[in-house]
Order: structure tokens, then sequence, then C-alpha cells
């Protein structure tokens, strides 16, 4: 019997304890979700030319047309980058209509495989990097330039090693500057010793 009062009374008193916490919750206005620290790291594949979306929150490829333009608004992107030159042509009005948009526009002219410079990576780099600016779109007409200069950006910038930058440029579609992308990534290693180039070629 004395086992079972004490029992009583110690519950009792745990229950009376924890009321006031109750009350306190009870009372408190509901707390709102927190925001997303982080973007989605795959963002939503629109079919742009040769498209391919990347963990980093980047849709590559080529040139997307108004209706791609829409759907990328919609998808929640926020930038898109034009690696292409003011010469070429395909691309009238996208500046206008991505800012109608809502979103964001950046061109780093690229000229094919001269293009493939430090400060264009450099300047990719800094794009991407700016506040608010992923997920984002990077194109140029079919994807090749645009996936060569993110490879670099990744050498130049996050010093990845040569192999690591090169899949990285497949990976995103890169086939026909892919021999450029190599020269480029070797002259750099040969300008700077302090790179760990071993096996580029």
């Amino acid at each position: 019997m004395l086992r079972r009062a004490l029992t009583i009374v110690s519950l009792a008193m745990t229950l009376s304890a924890a009321a006031p916490v109750a009350n306190a919750f009870a009372d408190s206005p509901p707390s709102k979700p927190k925001a997303p620290e982080t973007i989605d790291p795959t963002p939503p594949l629109v079919p742009i030319p040769g498209a391919r979306v990347s963990a980093a929150g980047l849709l590559v490829g080529g040139q997307p047309s108004r209706a791609h333009l829409e759907a990328i608004q919609r998808a929640g992107y926020r930038t898109v980058i034009s690696l292409r030159t003011a010469s070429e042509t395909g691309d009238e009005g996208e500046q206008p209509m991505v800012e109608r948009l809502g979103m964001k526009f950046v061109s780093i002219p690229v000229p094919g495989a001269a293009g493939l410079t430090e400060a264009n990576a450099r300047s990719l780099s800094r794009a991407l990097n700016a506040r608010d600016a992923l997920p984002a779109v990077v194109h140029c007409l079919s994807g090749q330039r645009s996936a060569a200069l993110l490879g670099l950006e990744a050498f130049v910038v996050d010093r990845v090693s040569p192999a690591a930058a090169i899949d990285l440029a497949k990976g995103l579609g890169l086939t026909t500057l892919e021999g450029p992308l190599r020269k480029r990534i070797n002259a750099i290693c040969k300008a700077d010793p302090s790179r760990n180039c071993g096996g580029v070629k």
C-alpha cells in the first residue's frame, strides 16, 4: 500500500510540473516553417537542345526558344547566362524576354575554342556565385561551349584536377570541344607550377 501511494504521489507531481510547459506551448503562436537553406540540388530539366542538369543547380545546353524561356521561368530558374557572341544570330530578343519574365540575364561572349579563357571562366564563376543566382541556365548555341567553360571554371576557380574538370564537362555533354579544353588546361598547368596536373594530356 505504501509503495502504491508513493507511486501515485510521484505521478501527480510529474503531471503538475509538466502542466505549465504544455500550457506555454498552447498559448504560443504556431511557428512559421523555415525557408530551405539550399536550393533543390537537381533543378527541373527543361528540354533545351542538349539539356543536362547538374547537382550544382544548373541547366546546361543550347539556345532556348521563347517557349523554353517561359518554361524555365515557371520551373523557378533565376538566372540565364548566355555564352553566345554578338555576331551570332537566332537569339534576338532573348535578353528583354528573360528580364520581362523576372529573371536575370548575363552575357559572357565565348567565341568558340578561343573563348575558353581563364578570364571567361572567372566571369562565369562570379555570375553563378552572385546573390540569388541559382538555379541558373548556362547556354550557348549547341551546349558545347557551356559544358567546356563549366569544366574550365571548375579547374581554374575550384582547382579540381584536370581529369575531374574534363569528366565534369563530358558529363554535361562535351564532345567537339574536348580537345580545346584539354589544350587550355595543359597550357595553364605549364604556366602555373603550383597546380597538380599529373597525367594531363
